[in-house]
């Protein structure tokens, strides 16, 4: 099978389309034929060894949609010819073999483009809002970086739950953001603290509830200004910082689990009408050296994506 794949880390010089062998899946695994892998910034990092050893070489890419090609003996609740999306590793490939647990049906209102956009940030901003935040109804959030993968994921996420919320983003991206159903628009680049303030001052809980923070560096730092008293600061990059907020705040950093609970929530909502997912652009498997520098180069919009099969 062709496959994307590193030898060694380092720049995106190492990244090599080369024939590998069909995965064999295990008893708790599917074998999946991928039609189409999303990028990240995440697989960036990993071909920098940023996230720790690989055995090499090392088939990049954490998400992916395609169809069901065979399951192993355990697996009861998929099988052969089933659309599927799923949220583990060695996704730039014709074939993954991955853990029944990381896999779900994808969601039928979604190609399968559309669909391999979906696992990782659908994940970390469900786990974000649903679980690390445990967002109410009525509550109001920031959302810092709202115009991003997990960001876009998350505004849609939070008003589904009837929150009120406010998104930091470029203006470029203001119409865009409220489009997913963000109430405010809030420019990064001027005093966005006290924009947010003053806009959760005429909210039901008078002041910002919550922040989901998808920017770290002083983004964060600068996040425990918006909220109230008591408030939740929560961020999936800001990772070791050493912050004593005051006033009752809690906070912490996070990353998500791949579970094959969150991917059949998010297709329900997806179904539902709840959510979509923005593409930026789809690049065949060779190019994953372009699509590498596209979301280094951050400032994307939607997802950027490879074509497989």
């Amino acid at each position: 099978m062709r496959a994307v794949a590193i030898e060694g880390f380092g720049g995106r010089d190492r990244l090599k389309l080369v024939d590998l062998p069909i995965p064999e899946p295990g008893p708790d695994d599917v074998l999946v034929r991928v039609r189409a892998a999303g990028v990240g910034l995440w697989d960036a990092k990993t071909r920098e060894g940023l996230f720790g050893k690989r055995s090499f070489p090392h088939v990049l890419g954490f998400e992916a949609s395609g169809i069901v090609e065979s399951a192993g003996e355990n697996v009861a609740d998929l099988g052969e010819g089933d659309e599927v999306y799923l949220y583990s590793g060695g996704c730039c490939a014709e074939y993954v073999a991955a853990p029944a647990k990381k896999v779900a049906c994808k969601p039928a209102s979604l190609s399968f483009e559309e669909a391999a956009g979906v696992p990782v940030a659908g994940s970390t901003a469900y786990q974000g809002i649903e679980e690390e935040i445990g967002l109410k109804e009525g509550e109001t959030i920031l959302i810092a970086g709202a115009a991003g993968g997990v960001g876009t994921m998350a505004v849609q996420i939070a008003a589904s739950l009837g929150a009120h919320v406010l998104g930091t983003a470029s203006p470029r991206n203001h119409d865009y953001i409220r489009s997913l159903r963000a109430a405010e628009a809030i420019d990064y680049h001027g005093d966005w603290v006290a924009a947010a303030r003053a806009a959760a001052r005429a909210t039901a809980s008078g002041g910002v509830d919550a922040v989901l923070d998808c920017v770290g560096g002083e983004t964060f730092r600068r996040s425990f200004e918006t909220v109230r008293d008591g408030g939740r600061v929560i961020t999936i990059v800001a990772f070791g910082e050493e912050i004593e907020p005051g006033r009752g705040i809690t906070h912490h950093a996070f990353s998500a689990r791949p579970e094959q609970r969150k991917l059949e929530k998010l297709s329900e909502m997806f179904d539902a009408g709840e959510l979509r997912v923005e593409i930026e652009d789809i690049l065949p498997l060779e190019e994953a050296a372009k699509a590498h520098e596209r979301v280094e180069a951050g400032h994307t919009r939607g997802k950027i994506l490879l074509r497989v099969g």
